[in-house]
């Protein structure tokens, strides 16, 4: 395994939930990609219904770090 498969980078995502004009905005996380943001909103804000877990969107703001050795 090279280091490169190892390591992947860090992000900071902005979290909202597309239920209307405007969106609503729930918080910022930490993951490597949008699935893992989202996944990661929802176990940090405990959001338990699945109709709003489905409209949960991420936005990748800036990078953070790697993850890794």
């Amino acid at each position: 395994m090279s280091k490169r498969s190892l390591r992947s980078k860090l992000y900071e995502w902005r979290i909202t939930r597309i239920r209307g004009t405007p969106a609503a905005f729930i918080g910022y996380v930490e993951a490597p990609d949008a699935e893992q943001a989202i996944q990661a909103a929802i176990s940090r804000y405990e959001i338990s219904s699945p109709h709003e877990q489905a409209r949960l969107a991420a936005q990748r703001v800036r990078e953070v770090g790697s993850t890794g050795c």
